[in-house]
């Protein structure tokens, strides 16, 4: 008898019009040779409405295959068509093939940039750029003094590269790109543990910064065209709230020695780590400037309660236009007048005094230099670890506004821009810019609505550099310093409402996670955080990735549907009344008009339809001397150890849920089980590792256990049959299924190839209930 090919089952009348789905309704009763006298009816969809992935029908060697697909365009996807692998050339003259498009995916200023609407967007995108520079300004000149040890002008020069590269390449036009917090915190650390060595004494701050951001922006330009996008799922959220928040702790620690006037007793004293900084503020808290203090003081509470003010507004009453009112830029306007006018700066007030001369000597620095290898190796921990850190902060950012403005983010996309945007970065210093969320609402809540604001945020930067950073010269340095702890405290803000989740909902692990990253990182360093951060999360990703999923399965009793048998089943399901010979339960969306080959005469009673979901809890149906076991996912090397020890597990008792410390209840030499039947859907790949572990269980099976062994489901991609047949398991369930078959007597089996597996052989099938009917399992 020929055996039939499923897929081209599947796959035959694709071209004609598809019948509307109905549903077969089986009225034979089976004959007194079948396991059940009364089997409940199949419920299933017609083979020409069935659906199969693409990568299964290319998998196939089948003419109707090969001219369905000839007939019909391939699909791509952002997944599997890079510029590496897909020749766009040749698809240039292909009417169907939208070239513009195509090069406008990874070039996105080509899509908005011809579509810009001057007259709608320009006045909001000025709006939001101006509020941007506003905020931003005053910030990233206190995140490169404060905490990354560099010149202001660097972390200027940082938004200027970023707001225009990003907006170049960046995928999200409402994400805001800049000098992050957090990676300033790790270049800070380091320049000032190179400053205290001797090993690179010739090489300048800058020199440093740049050879930071060069690797930082090589190994985010590298991931992203190798498509490494998907690492960005590996830390938990738990671990980078507990970094954030260790990073709002630091921010206002770092400040404490500027803002309390303590600069110059602090170069008498050098302290290194975080602790180090304050243990020095709590032992010399009597040597504090009391001016310095009290402007830090009177400032945070004038600028805390505008904000507190400013969000009411927003947020509460919906008022939008408070959203301008800039008040960090106001702090440093203010703050810088008074100083002038009150000559604070000749009272021992520290002053940020000309910081002009770096914008005279404005050069390109070559981080190409031969001489610069070992800095290289030094400080390469540090760049890798700050490419881990900013980069999962900012795709924090574009997966929120991605999710809630629909916008098509590209991980991948997104690791070049970032990459593209660092590495020019490195050529003039410039601190690591990376997308924050913060900033984002801000762009968002001002009126932008493209990526112009950015450019926009980038010329009004070139202004101030060139025209008003001389007028800072009487800017408190106290008054700069509490940019930085503003956002510290803003930070931590949010902390209080997500420990309060994680504890409701008895998120332990995640609160064990939040606290051990965030006191690493505030007790030892901003590196050693990161480190043991992804560490944990590296951990706990491999401990799920090697727990086996496979299931004992048992009949949900009167139905022909499988479920795990060590879960209580709480479904709803279409059962069948063996007293009545009706259906019970039925949805409602089934009707008897729509059951193939029903009865002529008016529908039973008993088959109604049900207006809610009707709850069946029941114990699942164990079949004597028959062993089900599902394996829902791929195998491989990390995961088929803990499959073979569970294995080994149900051979001692039969479940999943009796400790190993136990008797055995269950012995395979003592005839308890004459049959298994794999279920392989879900497992739709496997390695070689796998299936040597597989080929030693069924070989196992067969020939000591002298057990028939069958597989249902088994995926039709070639690879994976193609390990069956090549290992040798095709062979051993073919043979055993063979001897079954003569020991029981040939006439007893009901072989019905069509339940078969196509080019498989005897021993699979395409279902469980297929391989039971085949095997007779009424005389087991």
């Amino acid at each position: 008898m020929n055996t039939a090919d499923e897929n081209t089952r599947l796959l035959r009348n694709t071209t004609a019009s598809p019948p509307i789905p109905s549903i077969r309704y089986d009225t034979n009763t089976p004959t007194s040779s079948s396991r059940l006298p009364s089997r409940p009816p199949l419920f299933s969809i017609p083979s020409t409405q069935s659906l199969r992935s693409l990568k299964s029908i290319n998998s196939l060697n089948d003419p109707l295959v090969e001219n369905y697909l000839n007939a019909n365009a391939k699909i791509t996807s952002d997944d599997a068509s890079t510029i590496f692998n897909f020749n766009v050339f040749n698809k240039v003259n292909d009417n169907s093939f939208d070239v513009g498009a195509y090069f406008a995916y990874y070039l996105p200023i080509l899509s908005w940039l011809p579509k810009y609407n001057v007259k709608e967007s320009l006045l909001g995108d000025f709006l939001a750029g101006l509020s941007l520079s506003s905020f931003q300004i005053p910030l990233v000149m206190s995140i490169a003094t404060s905490l990354a040890h560099l010149p202001p002008i660097t972390g200027l020069y940082s938004i200027i590269i970023g707001g225009c590269t990003y907006a170049i390449l960046g995928c999200v036009p409402v994400l805001v790109v800049g000098p992050s917090p957090s990676t300033a915190i790790m270049y800070g650390q380091t320049i000032e543990a190179i400053r205290h060595g001797s090993s690179f004494d010739n090489f300048s701050q800058l020199e440093i910064s740049s050879t930071m951001s060069f690797a930082l922006g090589g190994v985010l330009l590298a991931s992203g065209l190798f498509r490494f996008g998907y690492l960005d799922n590996v830390l938990s959220r738990a671990l980078l709230k507990g970094f954030i928040a260790a990073m709002g702790f630091i921010m206002i620690i770092n400040e404490l020695t500027t803002e309390m006037g303590l600069v110059e007793l602090s170069k008498t004293q050098p302290h290194v780590t975080t602790l180090d900084k304050l243990i020095f503020v709590i032992n010399n808290w009597r040597e504090t400037h009391i001016l310095s203090v009290t402007i830090s003081a009177a400032t945070l509470t004038v600028v805390m309660t505008a904000r507190y003010i400013k969000d009411t507004l927003v947020n509460k009453y919906k008022y939008r236009s408070a959203i301008y009112l800039p008040e960090l830029l106001l702090m440093v306007i203010i703050a810088t007048y008074l100083c002038y006018r009150f000559e604070w700066d000749q009272k021992g007030v520290d002053v940020v005094g000309d910081i002009t001369n770096t914008n005279d000597s404005f050069q390109i620095i070559n981080p190409l230099k031969w001489s610069k290898l070992g800095l290289y190796k030094h400080t390469f921990s540090t760049a890798f670890l700050s490419t881990i850190l900013g980069y999962f902060d900012s795709t924090t950012a574009t997966k929120s506004l991605g999710a809630k403005y629909n916008y098509n983010v590209s991980s991948n996309r997104e690791l070049i821009a970032l990459g593209s945007t660092n590495l020019l970065v490195s050529l003039v210093s410039g601190l690591p810019s990376f997308g924050a969320f913060g900033r984002s609402k801000i762009n968002i809540l001002a009126g932008a609505t493209r990526p112009m604001a950015g450019i926009l945020m980038a010329f009004v930067t070139v202004i101030a550099i060139v025209y008003f950073l001389p007028f800072l010269y009487f800017l408190p340095e106290c008054v700069l310093a509490l940019t930085t702890t503003i956002i510290g405290i803003t930070v931590l803000q949010e902390v209080p409402h997500d420990l309060m989740f994680f504890w409701s909902i008895k998120g332990y692990d995640e609160l064990f996670t939040f606290f051990f990253v965030m006191g690493t990182t505030i007790l030892w360093s901003a590196e050693a955080g990161v480190s043991l951060g992804v560490l944990v999360a590296v951990v706990r990703v491999i401990r799920h990735s090697t727990r086996s999923r496979i299931q004992i399965l048992g009949r949900v009793p009167n139905t022909n549907v499988f479920r795990n048998a060590d879960a209580l089943i709480e479904e709803s399901f279409a059962t069948f009344d063996e007293t009545t010979g009706s259906l019970v339960n039925t949805p409602h969306n089934i009707s008897t008009e729509n059951l193939i080959g029903s009865p002529p005469s008016s529908p039973s009673p008993d088959l109604v339809s049900a207006d809610k979901l009707s709850t069946l809890i029941a114990e699942i149906e164990q079949i004597e001397g028959v062993l089900l076991i599902k394996i829902p996912e791929p195998l491989n090397f990390a995961n088929v150890g803990d499959l073979k020890s569970k294995l080994s597990r149900i051979e001692k008792y039969g479940s999943l849920l009796v400790h190993p410390s136990q008797p055995t209840k269950r012995d395979f030499n003592s005839n308890n089980i004459k049959i298994i039947i794999f279920d392989c859907k879900g497992m739709n790949s496997i390695d070689s590792s796998a299936t040597q572990v597989l080929y030693e269980t069924v070989k196992k099976y067969v020939e000591e256990d002298e057990i028939a062994v069958c597989f249902s489901r088994v995926h039709t991609d070639k690879k994976v049959r193609d390990k069956f047949k090549r290992s040798g398991i095709q062979e051993l369930v073919n043979n055993g299924f063979q001897a079954y078959a003569r020991n029981r007597g040939a006439l007893t089996l009901d072989v019905n190839h069509t339940w078969s597996a196509s080019g498989m052989g005897d021993g699979f099938f395409l279902s469980m209930d297929s391989a039971l009917k085949s095997m007779d399992i009424q005389h087991v």
